[in-house]
């Protein structure tokens, strides 16, 4: 069937000229704004020799036609009805599409977690990198740590763990719709020192810290709650004294008696099952790679960094990000196959500016310019990164920090050598499952 039969059938079928109000056209499909589906036969449309399925989002009807043909279609369309097609980048359709998809409480609460820690991250990165510094500084040179210049940056390199709880019950409380500074004050009181060893009517013996971040941000988030509640009941001029004070009041002791415990019972589970993994099973470690990438989708990856927090809280490192970054590796691998395969200009043109950025963990424009719109690529991607994720997991690398990605990590963890194996490890993996999988190469 040729385009201008394709084009008479899609008019007619939904509705005709009279009932289109709007036509955009992107890499695969013809998005068509309609004033009345219910003039429209979508069942028919589907049968259309060329169409390759039908989307139907209330009054837009998505008809999907594939690369190339999905241009000409909408032009012609637009010249037999005088409305203006406008070319829309399908990339950034999909990704609005997607956050509306997975916008459930359970995706919404996991966003707000990110939320928590995003601003956090310039931190993480400076004090990772001086990290790095520091002590490659006192393996060169024996004695540096102990200078006045060494005392410098050891201070430097550590501060963002020291203030990480503070900062985490600030963040909370502002996020949970809270006073951020009470927040503040929250995470002070559960790590102070001096609750260490007190007893508490004979049920729990105080841990300061136990829990971590996780503690904090549940402590804190359950306050902001609590803070919105009292502002119903407690009257205008008691406000200012009494919500701070209760709040502050019965949050410490619900921390201390059951949140802190609880929150403390998790992180150390969690830790104990990535040890675990690590150490007996570390080829399963892949399958956390696999499935990083459609958290990235979703905005969801960022709540990862708490428990990457936590895991250092407890044992000085984390295992788990070395894993899940080998999937931005497994990725690149895969769009430099397709740079290297496309005869399509466009495309050759994102994936050359996307993929240095793309090594330096930055995999956004990789993902939603290159992978998802070619479909086959993002499953190597994910496929190829999960192979990484187990050799880095059965090379035992370990990270410093909990948020870095691409080549950089490598300067922050345990064996910068490994890690850079585990990383060309995914590239080879990503690119090997390209070319297994193969991909349609849109027309110009």
């Amino acid at each position: 069937m040729s385009n201008n039969q394709i084009t008479d059938q899609v008019i007619t079928l939904l509705g005709g000229k009279e009932n289109l109000r709007g036509i955009e056209n992107c890499m695969t499909r013809v998005r068509i704004e309609v004033k009345d589906v219910t003039k429209c036969d979508l069942d028919a449309l589907r049968k259309v020799d060329s169409v390759l399925g039908v989307v139907v989002d209330d009054h837009n009807i998505q008809v999907v036609v594939g690369p190339g043909k999905s241009k000409r279609i909408a032009m012609d369309i637009s010249e037999r009805t005088g409305i203006r097609c406008i070319e829309v980048d399908e990339a950034e359709i999909r990704k609005r599409e997607n956050r509306k998809k997975n916008d459930t409480p359970a995706k919404r609460l996991m966003k707000t977690v990110a939320k928590i820690f995003i601003p956090i991250i310039p931190a993480f990165i400076a004090c990772g990198l001086m990290v790095a510094i520091y002590e490659s500084g006192y393996v060169f040179f024996p004695g540096f740590e102990e200078t006045n210049f060494g005392k410098i940056l050891g201070t430097i390199a550590y501060s963002v763990f020291n203030v990480l709880p503070i900062i985490v019950g600030y963040n909370a409380a502002k996020e949970f719709g809270g006073t951020p500074i009470l927040g503040a004050v929250l995470a002070s009181i559960l790590t102070a020192a001096s609750i260490t060893g007190v007893n508490l009517f004979g049920i729990v013996e105080c841990v300061a810290g136990r829990g971590g971040v996780i503690s904090v941000m549940v402590v804190a988030g359950l306050g902001a709650q609590l803070e919105k509640r009292l502002a119903r009941v407690i009257p205008d001029f008691l406000d200012t004294f009494l919500r701070p004070l209760i709040m502050i009041f019965v949050m410490t002791f619900a921390g201390l008696l059951v949140l802190q415990p609880v929150c403390g019972f998790i992180s150390e589970t969690i830790g104990q099952f990535v040890h675990y993994i690590i150490y007996n099973v570390p080829f399963l470690a892949g399958l956390a790679t696999l499935v990083y990438l459609p958290l990235v989708m979703t905005g969801m990856h960022h709540g990862l960094i708490a428990v990457n927090a936590q895991l250092i809280s407890d044992f000085g490192v984390t295992y788990l990000l070395p894993v899940t970054c080998m999937a931005g590796a497994g990725q690149v691998g895969a769009a430099f196959y397709i740079y290297l395969k496309t005869k399509n200009a466009r495309l050759k043109k994102t994936c050359r500016n996307a993929l240095p950025v793309g090594m330096l963990g930055i995999g956004e424009p990789l993902m939603w310019g290159v992978t998802i719109p070619l479909g086959k690529p993002f499953l190597a991607s994910c496929l190829g990164g999960a192979v990484g994720g187990s050799s880095m997991a059965m090379m035992h690398v370990a990270a410093k920090i909990p948020e870095l990605s691409g080549l950089q990590l490598s300067l922050i963890t345990t064996s910068p050598v490994k890690y850079l194996i585990g990383v060309a490890i995914s590239y080879a993996a990503g690119f090997a499952f390209a070319a297994i999988l193969g991909f349609e190469d849109p027309e110009e």
